[in-house]
């Protein structure tokens, strides 16, 4: 699990070889950009609390051997107000996950390759995948951070 704590920390707060890490790339955002869409996509709100839905999920899933559902109002909520005050808690839940992660992943009994509860996967793909899928909506997060006004 070194391996997986480590790659979490790159991809959270160091130098991720793809560019600005997860907190520099939130932190960089401004709140009059986190509600902006483009063409119906999803804001930048919206693609943090789906990033926190799936990193609950594995916490959870580390914790206590348990594949939960994520409900649809969790996984992608519709937002369509912020306040800067909640914007900064949003931003402190991230941090308080990637503690949590870090905590959940330090203590971890299951094995890698013991299968996830009801699913055709293993556990390492939901590890890895999970840091995947945030890396992939970083991406997103960052492109529309740049290009919407």
């Amino acid at each position: 699990m070194e391996h997986a704590l480590d790659l979490l920390d790159k991809t959270y707060n160091g130098r991720a070889w793809y560019g600005k890490n997860i907190f520099r790339s939130l932190q960089d955002v401004p709140l009059r950009k986190t509600l902006l869409r483009l063409n119906g996509s999803y804001n930048i709100v919206e693609l943090v609390h789906h990033m926190l839905a799936w990193r609950d999920y594995l916490s959870k899933l580390l914790s206590t051997g348990e594949s939960v559902i994520i409900p649809d109002d969790k996984n992608f909520p519709t937002i369509d107000f912020i306040t800067d005050k909640e914007w900064q808690r949003l931003l402190e839940r991230v941090e308080t996950s990637q503690n949590e992660l870090r905590n959940v992943i330090a203590v971890c009994n299951l094995k890698l390759s013991d299968k996830v509860q009801g699913k055709p996967y293993e556990v390492n793909d939901v590890l890895y995948g999970v840091m995947q899928h945030d890396v992939y909506h970083i991406g997103q997060i960052n492109f529309l951070a740049k290009f919407l006004e």
